[in-house]
């Protein structure tokens, strides 16, 4: 057994329901792919299913983080591999839901081992390459090694110029082979990719604007204070994202309760918009709204009875 189901979809778009009607009628294991979802005691502003919810339908790589711990890329890869490898063990097949598109990405390519792995070491190396030199000196190392590389980037591309040079570094390869490789390291997996995206955009502007005051009522403001006193001198790297900063910003006396609530509107629909952009541009993926189960539980049962 290969299958893998994916569920995405942006931010507020009901994707949890959905895979909790799947669970119920389907021999599935849901795994979270929300970068929130991770972390412990980020429960409210990252909507994150109830502990009664969680326990009647369990969710795989829900709470698996302290707060204070940081987490690539790479290491969410490395274990959803071990989570789809157990659930394929006892004869399931797993459910990827979330809206985190990254890491969706991290999985369709089959790691990025290549950009998440660069050390410290090496990134520092390349630092002081461009300290003691200047930008055109690194884009001529990099036409030496791999002109390959050098052609598809400009010589005043800081970034890529870098990012390049790290892979050189880290792997002691041409970064085209190692790029090259990594796209077609995809494992070996029988995928359906299943997005959900409203037909109107007021729709899901609605849905997000509910959940906000439904957030706001259940204590989100409250959440974050307690994270806040709780890990004062510590660097959570949840409360970074969209709706704890904005609160955090608040509890800091720098914006009011009316300019949080619309800076958190605000922000969500842009990452909304960025999520539906990108589903549009996926391959492989079939697109409902979220009000079309019936032909959802079709395709599921379909792919799920194909030998």
């Amino acid at each position: 057994m290969n299958k893998v189901m994916s569920l995405m979809g942006p931010t507020a778009s009901g994707k949890t329901d959905l895979a909790i009607f799947l669970k119920k009628n389907f021999d599935i294991e849901i795994v979270s792919v929300d970068s929130v979802m991770f972390y412990k005691e980020f429960n409210i502003g990252s909507a994150k299913p109830s502990k009664e919810t969680l326990i009647k339908f369990p969710h795989r790589m829900i709470d698996i983080l302290e707060p204070y711990q940081k987490y690539s890329v790479a290491q969410f890869y490395d274990d959803l591999l071990i989570q789809i490898k157990d659930i394929h063990s006892v004869g399931k097949t797993p459910l990827l839901v979330g809206g985190s598109m990254m890491y969706f990405k991290t999985f369709f390519l089959g790691g990025l081992s290549y950009l998440e792995r660069v050390t410290n070491d090496v990134k520092k190396h390349v630092s002081e390459m461009f300290k003691n030199n200047d930008l055109l000196y690194l884009y001529n190392y990099l036409k030496k090694i791999d002109p390959v590389s050098a052609r598809k980037i400009h010589f005043n591309d800081k970034y890529r110029i870098i990012r390049m040079l790290e892979i050189y570094f880290s792997n002691n390869k041409k970064p085209s082979d190692v790029l090259k490789k990594s796209s077609k390291n995809v494992q070996n997996f029988n995928n359906l990719n299943l997005s959900i995206i409203p037909l109107e955009r007021k729709l899901l502007h609605e849905n997000i604007e509910k959940r906000l005051s439904n957030m706001l009522e259940k204590g989100f403001i409250d959440e974050v204070e307690e994270l806040r006193e709780k890990y004062s001198d510590i660097n959570l790297p949840a409360m970074s994202t969209i709706g704890y900063k904005q609160a955090n910003d608040y509890l800091n006396g720098t914006i009011n309760s009316s300019v949080m609530r619309n800076n958190i509107l605000a922000a969500t629909r842009q990452l909304a918009k960025r999520q539906i952009t990108w589903l549009r541009h996926l391959d492989a993926s079939t697109v409902y709204t979220f009000l079309d189960y019936d032909n959802i539980v079709k395709r599921v049962k379909y792919f799920l009875s194909d030998k």
